[in-house]
């Protein structure tokens, strides 16, 4: 079976694709707006592909999410 990155990431939201989303959306607007990347950027990539790597990594976690969305 072969594993997309995208569900890894949801994998890392507890299996909800939309948890993920949000997460993601968040994290992007966190990145714009100046927070450091928890994980090297790739050459031109966009802050959502990061936002999105760092979730994958366990970078970016739902307890993350929950502190910053209060």
């Amino acid at each position: 079976m072969f594993i997309t990155r995208s569900q890894v990431a949801i994998d890392a939201a507890g299996g909800d694709q939309y948890l993920m989303i949000h997460m993601a959306s968040q994290r992007t607007r966190e990145i714009l707006q100046g927070s450091d990347p928890k994980i090297t950027p790739l050459d031109e990539e966009k802050a959502g592909s990061t936002a999105i790597r760092e979730i994958e990594a366990g970078l970016y976690t739902i307890e993350d999410y929950e502190n910053r969305s209060m």
